[in-house]
């Protein structure tokens, strides 16, 4: 299964969309975003992709205006690549 994370620009509102998304049923947890993205505010909320569309209406719902976007994390022989979805 295939993971997402989804990035902010506040602390604040990556919290409340991963608590959000734990309400609504997902499994969300908040992690530190890889420095390979070098984006946001350090900390990302992490889900599974088969709960993406879910994520965008939590994010319309909650009005989250913090919000930089979708990344895919993979790792290839040792490294971490982070590239932008949507």
């Amino acid at each position: 299964m295939n993971v997402i994370l989804a990035v902010f620009r506040s602390r604040t509102q990556t919290r409340i969309f991963a608590e959000a998304m734990r309400e609504h049923g997902a499994v969300c947890s908040v992690i530190q975003t890889p420095p390979e993205a070098r984006i946001g505010c350090g900390i990302s909320a992490r889900f599974y992709s088969t709960d993406k569309p879910r994520a965008e209406r939590v994010i319309r719902q909650y009005r989250l205006t913090s919000f930089n976007g979708f990344y895919e994390t993979m790792r290839i022989t040792g490294r971490t690549t982070v590239r932008k979805i949507r």
